[in-house]
């Protein structure tokens, strides 16, 4: 497994060279000090800790970045413990103690601020009380006086800073967080729009069915009753070709009707009018009853309704082998308005699939209003079907 060398960010090199720098110029009053009132050791031992710890700050993000909350404490508790080593053992006073100046800058990024604070002004007043051995109160007070514009500015710098960069990766986190939405935003559109296709494909197809496959079915039975009349009943046979031709011609209104309602509302008549026209041309005997008051009704209702009717109808004529059918629509609930189509017929098949293309289409259209839809086989035998929509 190899080794992975991190390199360090840009504002992460600008730490490291401000902690080397500061600890390095601390150092750098000892080649210029006049006199040193120390042994050689206590000068060697003091570049030792300050090496020691201007190592460690510079390298701090490797030890803590990332890692828990107590290598941040161990860290920081090591490097006051080499600092105030190097200061206590250090035969140089005065520039030398801004060798701390660093430390307090990273605890203020490495707690929050309460704790940060209290470091910070722990460190501030340990550096003025080193000199009450030698200077007593007062050397004490001219330090905390001396120093305190470096605390002061190094501590509300690094605050503000840190402040900084945290509404920056504030500002980078939203701006990911805004383009993650956006894409989600994007993929839900397309997926709206593929679903509004697929609805209207659906519509259309229900459209194509109800109604052209509707008069259809009804031409098919008329042409096939001349085909056979013919030659035994010519009156009977020309009646029924005269009825295929009505339907064609209804088949074209119809389908006029659709394409029309795409680009407005449909203008059906009442739907108890259509029903009655409906019941004419089914070429079977129907029987309509009507209970409650008729209203008007809001067009897709409207729609639907006369749609569910063709579709049962249709259905009783291609499969039921019925002799009488029944259609009733209902408007004693002011709320919901209910269609019922039954016939005498031999009802549904048991094992056999409940629900056609037409079948599964009405539903989609009633569901589509908010209302229900069903099928089951009459107790004296034949099939129902049942509509109820909002209207």
């Amino acid at each position: 497994m190899g080794l992975v060398i991190r390199f360090p960010h840009r504002g992460e090199l600008y730490g490291m060279l401000a902690f080397a720098g500061t600890g390095l110029g601390a150092f750098s009053v000892f080649p210029f000090s006049n006199r040193i009132n120390g042994e050689i050791w206590q000068v060697a031992l003091t570049f030792v800790l300050g090496g020691l710890y201007i190592i460690l700050g510079v390298f701090s993000s490797h030890l803590v970045d990332d890692r828990p909350q107590r290598n941040a404490v161990i860290y920081a508790s090591l490097q006051t413990a080499l600092a105030v080593a190097a200061i206590l053992i250090s035969p140089v006073r005065g520039f030398f103690f801004i060798v701390l100046m660093p430390l307090v800058s990273q605890c203020i990024f490495l707690f929050g601020w309460r704790v940060s604070l209290v470091w910070g002004l722990s460190l501030y007043a340990l550096t003025c009380s080193i000199y009450w051995p030698d200077y007593g109160w007062a050397g004490v007070f001219e330090a905390l006086v001396s120093y305190s514009p470096a605390y002061l500015f190094t501590m509300v710098f690094s605050y503000v800073t840190r402040d900084a960069l945290l509404a920056r990766e504030h500002a980078l986190a939203l701006k990911d967080e805004l383009e993650a939405a956006n894409e989600q935003l994007q993929a839900a559109a397309a997926q709206t729009a593929e679903l509004a296709t697929t609805r209207e494909r659906n519509r259309l197809a229900r459209e194509i069915h109800d109604g052209v496959g509707h008069y259809l079915t009804v031409i098919n039975v008329q042409l096939e009753a001349a085909q056979t009349l013919l030659s035994r009943e010519p009156e009977r046979a020309a009646e029924a070709l005269n009825k295929a031709t009505q339907m064609s011609r209804e088949a074209l209104d119809d389908v006029r009707r659709s394409v029309g309602s795409l680009r407005s509302e449909d203008t059906r008549p009442p739907l108890q009018d259509s029903l009655r026209e409906l019941s004419r041309d089914a070429a079977m005997s129907v029987e309509i009853e009507i209970s409650g008051r008729p209203r008007p009704l809001p067009s897709a209702a409207n729609h639907a309704l006369f749609r569910a009717a063709q579709e049962g109808l249709t259905n009783i004529r291609k499969h039921a082998a019925a002799r009488q059918s029944w259609i009733r629509l209902d408007f004693a609930d002011p709320a919901r308005t209910r269609l019922t189509i039954e016939d005498d017929g031999r009802g549904a098949q048991s094992g056999a699939p409940s629900r056609g293309f037409g079948l599964q289409g009405m539903h989609e259209r009633i569901e589509l209003l908010g209302g229900k839809m069903t099928t089951q086989n009459r107790a004296g035998g034949g099939f129902s079907l049942c509509v109820e929509v909002p209207a």
